[in-house]
């Protein structure tokens, strides 16, 4: 089956000619909907509960997920990127391609704490989604 996904996945980017990410994960969430709604038709009686959903859903339950930015970005950039996510306190000063990111809204900006200098680049949550993760509660 992989090869037919690979084989759906490079056509959906030949003929829509963009990022597909978005319709990706819909029709993958969609098949997997109805092959889960498939196999509990069949199952009868012996099929697990359904898991909880809405209010009756567990507080535990995951956070809603941010897509993916639609344009590419340079591996340099997601390095910076993951390194500001690692807890490294990055300024407009260090980060050359700093009005890139903030275009994006990769990161938002913020006053230095020491008053003065350079502001400080902070991740959004579309910039932790660029890096495929998500932000400390």
């Amino acid at each position: 089956m992989s090869d037919a996904k690979n084989t759906l996945h490079t056509l959906l980017d030949a003929y829509l000619r963009c990022p597909v990410d978005a319709a990706r994960s819909e029709l993958e969430q969609a098949l997997r909907s109805y092959q889960t709604d498939w196999i509990r038709a069949h199952a009868g009686a012996d099929a697990p509960p359904l898991p909880a959903t809405g209010a009756e859903a567990p507080a535990t339950a995951k956070k809603a997920i941010v897509p993916k930015p639609r344009f590419p970005i340079a591996s340099a950039d997601l390095e910076v990127l993951k390194r500001l996510a690692d807890g490294w306190p990055g300024t407009t000063a260090e980060v050359a391609r700093w009005a890139w990111f903030e275009n994006r809204e990769l990161v938002a900006l913020e006053t230095n704490p020491a008053g003065e200098g350079p502001e400080m680049l902070r991740l959004t949550p579309l910039g932790w989604a660029a890096i495929g993760r998500l932000p400390p509660d």
